[in-house]
C-alpha cells in the first residue's frame, strides 16, 4: 500500500523539499496498474498535464476521474488543483523540451533530462565508497542482462585495462555458479533498470550471503534490487522520460559508471596501466596498417 506523501501548497507559502515528480518516480513500482498509466503520462509530459482539466487527463490516460482523484491524494495532495500547482513548481527545475527545433534538439532535450535527473539523485560520497570497495576487492563481478549486459561488458573492459580482476556475467546460470563461490573479498555490481529481475536478484542475494558486497545501479529506488544491496545507486529511469521514441535505456547507468571510472583513474597505478593498454593498442594498429 502506498503511503500518502506530503504535498505542500506553494501558493500558501509552503516549501517543497522533494518535487512531486520525484515522489511519483519513487512510488511508481507500488502503484496499481491504472495508476501507473496515469503516473507514466505525468512523468513523461508534466508540462502538458498541468494544463489539463481532470477529465481531459483521465481520457488521455484511459482511466476514470476517480482514479485521478485517488492518485493525487496518494501523492499527498488535497485535490487535483493542488497537484497541478506542485506540478508547475516541479517544472521550474526541469529542462524544458524545445517548442520547435531539429530532431537533434529533441534528443538533446531527452538526454539532458536523463542527466539532470540522475545527477540530482547521485550521492558522491556513496560513489567514493563504492570506488574504495572496488579498489580493495580481489575480484569484481558485473551482472547484467539484455542491454544492461552490454553496459556490463563495457565497464568490465575498463576495469581490466586498469589491471583490476573483473568478470562480466550475463547468463543467470553463471551468475549462480560464481555467486556460490564468492567470499568477503569479492564485489558484485548489478546493473538493472527495473531492479526486478528475479533470477539476477536471487544470484546477488546468494553472493551477499557468502560475504560479497553488492552494488546495485537501478532506475527504481523501491525495487527488490535496491532493497537487498549494500550500495543502491539510483539513476534516472528512461521510461519516465519518453517511451514514444527510442531512448538509450543505459544512458543514465553509463553516466554513473563514467563517474566511477573517473574516480578510479585518480589512482596513479590504474591510470598508468590504462595508458599502457592505450599505447599497446595504438602501436599494434600502426604496425598493422
Amino acid at each position: 500500500m502506498v503511503r500518502a506523501l506530503l504535498c505542500y501548497d506553494i501558493e500558501k507559502g509552503g516549501v517543497q523539499a522533494v518535487s512531486i515528480l520525484n515522489q511519483i518516480e519513487t512510488v511508481f513500482p507500488q502503484l496499481a496498474r491504472q495508476e501507473r498509466k496515469l503516473a507514466l503520462l505525468v512523468l513523461q509530459h508534466p508540462e502538458k498535464v498541468q494544463e489539463m482539466h481532470i477529465t481531459e487527463l483521465a481520457q488521455a490516460a484511459g482511466i476514470g476521474t476517480a482514479t485521478v482523484t485517488r492518485f493525487v491524494k496518494k501523492m499527498g495532495c488535497a485535490d487535483y488543483s493542488t497537484f497541478k500547482v506542485q506540478l508547475a513548481a516541479a517544472q521550474g527545475i526541469q529542462v524544458p523540451p524545445p517548442d520547435t527545433g531539429t530532431v537533434g534538439d529533441q534528443v538533446f532535450s531527452i538526454y539532458s533530462k536523463m542527466l539532470q535527473g540522475t545527477w540530482a539523485q547521485l550521492d558522491m560520497q556513496q560513489l567514493e565508497q563504492v570506488v574504495a570497495v572496488i579498489t580493495q576487492a580481489r575480484r569484481v563481478y558485473v551482472y547484467g542482462q539484455g542491454s544492461s549486459g552490454y553496459t556490463a561488458e563495457e565497464f568490465v573492459q575498463r576495469l581490466i585495462r586498469m589491471g583490476i580482476a573483473a568478470f562480466c556475467t550475463t547468463d543467470t546460470h553463471m551468475m549462480f555458479i560464481n555467486a556460490s563461490i564468492m567470499t568477503a573479498t569479492d564485489i558484485v555490481i548489478v546493473l538493472s533498470t527495473s531492479g526486478s529481475s528475479r533470477e539476477v536478484n536471487e544470484a546477488a542475494r546468494m553472493a551477499k550471503a557468502n560475504g560479497a558486497q553488492i552494488v546495485g545501479i537501478t532506475g527504481s529506488p523501491k525495487s527488490p534490487l535496491a532493497g537487498l544491496v549494500d550500495f543502491a545507486i539510483v539513476v534516472k529511469n528512461a521510461n519516465f522520460v519518453d517511451t514514444t521514441r527510442f531512448v538509450n535505456s543505459q544512458f543514465a547507468s553509463m553516466y554513473a559508471l563514467d563517474i566511477i571510472t573517473t574516480m578510479l583513474l585518480d589512482n596513479d597505478l590504474y591510470r598508468q596501466r590504462l595508458q599502457g593498454t592505450v599505447e599497446l593498442i595504438m602501436d599494434r594498429k600502426l604496425h598493422h596498417e
